[in-house]
């Protein structure tokens, strides 16, 4: 008996210590009028690489979204053997995973673009357009079109094992940033117009980045949609980029009033959301306002576009509360999406290839009660 509790206490040790980082470089390709993007332009979708890293004791497996559960697929796969010939994994990964494209594993990825895409972080659409002189708006009269997973934006299910029954959490120190840029968390006003900035307006697509957490063990509860980078602002009318935006700034330097610029039946004007807000047209055509702190909503406001600041941030993402009992396994999924919101000021055509980093780390919570 003394044996075993001591055992337990060690495999307890253990759990607490697991860590998965998932890490990301992608290449954003949009073109867009005003706020919205034009489905003639691609992303390079080769310009995207990620791995992960995690111990022994907690396993996963990342595979394309999917309405049923792939588990039972995936032991079996790799029971009989069949993964190897066909190119994907051969086995559940603890280590190292880089995604390639031209790996079969990872092929259901190879075509995605990013086009004008939006979303409440669960359903994506892509709504049809008027235009009006140099303005792209959204025809409320027609209904918005299906937007299609991994080819206007990224979609994945990660699936989580562990021989006990625990949640798994996204960490805090998770983040998703600009690339190439200068200092956003400084105060600049750069003139969008001259072309010699081009270089330093791209990264400010960060501000238009969207990710969201599905809990598909829970009826696909949207656990988090995350806003990284609230701290830039482009100005649509003026074509001005301003950075270092933060809730004590002052004018153009506040997070408040910063939407994008829409046209109001005779002339453009800004919309009155904050940047910390995120804004999107759903299923039925209205255009809906999530603020920061409401419908798990999540923006990066402290400078360093991370989810948060301490370990109080954490967001639980999935309980490991199915049971393999042939391998003796606790298993549960989500589903990770990364996409550009069309809806948002930064979705414009100055921001073409800017690039951003993600990396998401995902650990077991220390309070599960394991």
């Amino acid at each position: 008996m003394k044996k075993s509790i001591k055992q337990k206490k060690k495999a307890v040790k253990m759990l607490v210590k697991n860590l998965i980082v998932v890490l990301a470089l992608a290449v954003i390709a949009f073109v867009g009028v005003f706020s919205w993007f034009s489905h003639t332009v691609t992303a390079d979708a080769s310009g995207m690489t990620a791995s992960t890293d995690v111990t022994e004791s907690l396993e996963y497996y990342i595979m394309p979204p999917s309405d049923q559960s792939q588990y039972s697929t995936i032991n079996t796969r790799l029971a009989n053997n069949l993964l190897l010939n066909n190119g994907y994994a051969t086995k559940w990964n603890t280590g190292q995973l880089t995604f390639d494209f031209s790996d079969q594993e990872f092929k259901f990825m190879e075509g995605l673009f990013l086009s004008e895409v939006t979303s409440d972080g669960s359903v994506f659409k892509i709504p049809k357009l008027l235009q009006d002189g140099n303005v792209a708006y959204v025809d409320t009269t027609q209904n918005l079109d299906n937007a299609v997973a991994n080819e206007n934006y990224m979609s994945f299910d990660m699936y989580f094992r562990c021989k006990n029954q625990c949640d798994i959490i996204l960490k805090y120190d998770s983040v998703i940033e600009p690339l190439n840029a200068v200092n956003f968390n400084e105060e600049h006003d750069i003139d969008a117009s001259d072309s010699a900035n081009d270089s330093s307006v791209k990264p400010a697509a960060i501000g238009a980045v969207r990710m969201s957490v599905l809990n598909l063990e829970s009826n696909n509860t949207r656990e988090l949609t995350w806003v990284p980078g609230p701290n830039v602002w482009f100005d649509g009318i003026n074509e001005h980029l301003y950075t270092g935006l933060s809730a004590s700034g002052t004018g153009n330097y506040s997070y408040s009033n910063k939407g994008g610029v829409y046209y109001t039946g005779s002339a453009l004007d800004y919309r009155n959301d904050s940047t910390t807000d995120h804004a999107f047209y759903n299923a039925l055509g209205v255009r809906t306002v999530w603020s920061n702190g409401t419908y798990n909503v999540v923006a990066s406001t402290n400078g360093n576009y991370t989810l948060g600041t301490s370990a109080g941030d954490d967001i639980p993402v999935v309980t490991l509360s199915n049971h393999d009992t042939d391998n003796d396994y606790y298993y549960g999924r989500i589903r990770i999406n990364l996409w550009i919101e069309g809806e948002d000021a930064e979705a414009r055509l100055k921001m073409v290839n800017g690039k951003f980093n993600m990396a998401l780390k995902f650990d077991i919570a220390s309070s599960s009660g394991n």
